[in-house]
């Protein structure tokens, strides 16, 4: 609109003058003087579109249009019962040069605690089951085992004589499946693949994470997850365009044990409960089972001492700023950062994960 005033504005001029130097001019000189005029105002505008054009390009390659929030790895995972034994199943994704460049799908199972014959509660295993590899063990029936010692190069000459794939194996197929065709291809019939060959484990679950993984990868939500004892460890932070990693957050989930015959987790996280984690009874701020939270941050405070989740705050923050350099451990417990008196339940493990997934 600007262009078209300035434009009308200038023939008005260019009219003028010639009226002022006395200068008759004809309609058909008036009219090819205009149209001159509209050609080279056509010709600048061609000239303003393609340099537009060009910035727009440079300022492409300056800021990218992304797809995906930053390189890295990014991973979701959920908790379930398998035998009545708690486990979590995870799925991650890397993203490289902003496309996906792989899937990575792996479960950390737990063993049974006893007391003699009764299952007393359950403590996650040191390894998951890709690190155990043919020691997962998946098929018994192959009698390779012998007092607890596997004859691996026996269990592989049963496997391929049985046209069967350990666990990893099978993660492994499904995971260059989905990276080749997408979360979207493969078709189930209840939690079975029907259209992977060599996949006979349930994978439902996997390719659902695999759906979340993605997402936190366009989120910029980075994640790490373990387990310690029967709990569930795990630590998020969110990730900018430019790399930057920011709002560090711990959480653990708690196993209840075993109620009626059932191993159970807690309803809530440490981070949903706050202030009714309770992690001072000696206040004495809850009555039949009811906390005076106002009382009990009183407590806290006249006492110099912190919740849970305040002191994980507080770890994220040093963490955040001087990675794990300053968190050094004493049985256990942190000795340079102050306010901090919980003990070190692999989440100094977590948060360096975080960190380690950025690309």
């Amino acid at each position: 609109m600007l262009k078209k005033i300035l434009f009308s504005l200038f023939i008005v001029a260019l009219s003028l003058s010639l009226v002022a130097c006395g200068k008759k001019v004809s309609k058909e000189e008036y009219d090819a003087i205009v149209a001159e005029l509209e050609a080279k105002k056509a010709e600048l505008d061609a000239k303003n579109d393609e340099l537009a054009q060009k910035n727009a390009e440079i300022e492409e390659l300056k800021n990218p249009t992304r797809t995906y929030k930053h390189d890295g790895v990014y991973t979701a995972f959920e908790h379930s019962l398998n035998n009545n034994a708690p486990q979590i199943v995870s799925v991650s994704v890397t993203i490289e040069n902003d496309e996906i460049a792989g899937f990575f799908i792996d479960t950390l199972q737990s063993t049974a605690v006893k007391n003699g014959e009764e299952t007393t509660g359950y403590n996650f295993n040191a390894k998951t089951k890709k690190q155990l590899g043919y020691h997962y063990y998946m098929f018994p029936e192959s009698g390779k085992k012998v007092d607890d010692v596997l004859d691996v190069e026996a269990y592989k000459e049963w496997l391929a004589e049985n046209n069967k794939k350990e666990w990893f194996e099978q993660a492994n197929i499904l995971e260059q499946y989905i990276l080749e065709n997408g979360v979207e291809a493969i078709e189930f019939d209840g939690t079975k693949p029907t259209n992977v060959a060599g996949v006979t484990v349930s994978a439902k679950d996997y390719v659902e994470l695999a759906k979340k993984a993605i997402q936190n990868a366009k989120d910029g939500k980075l994640l790490a997850v373990t387990g310690y004892q029967d709990d569930i460890i795990w630590a998020t932070a969110t990730i900018d365009k430019d790399g930057i990693v920011s709002n560090y957050l711990i959480d653990v989930l708690q196993g209840q044990g075993i109620v009626d015959g059932t191993f159970q987790f807690k309803d809530k996280s440490k981070q949903e409960l706050g202030y009714e984690y309770y992690m001072f009874p000696a206040s004495g701020k809850k009555v039949d089972d009811v906390l005076d939270v106002d009382a009990y941050k009183e407590w806290l405070a006249e006492n110099n001492k912190k919740e849970w989740f305040e002191q994980v705050a507080i770890l994220c923050a040093e963490f955040e700023a001087n990675g794990p350099y300053n968190m050094a451990l004493d049985n256990n417990k942190f000795l340079s950062v102050s306010g901090v008196t919980i003990s070190d339940n692999k989440y100094i493990q977590v948060l360096t994960q975080v960190k380690a997934n950025v690309r």
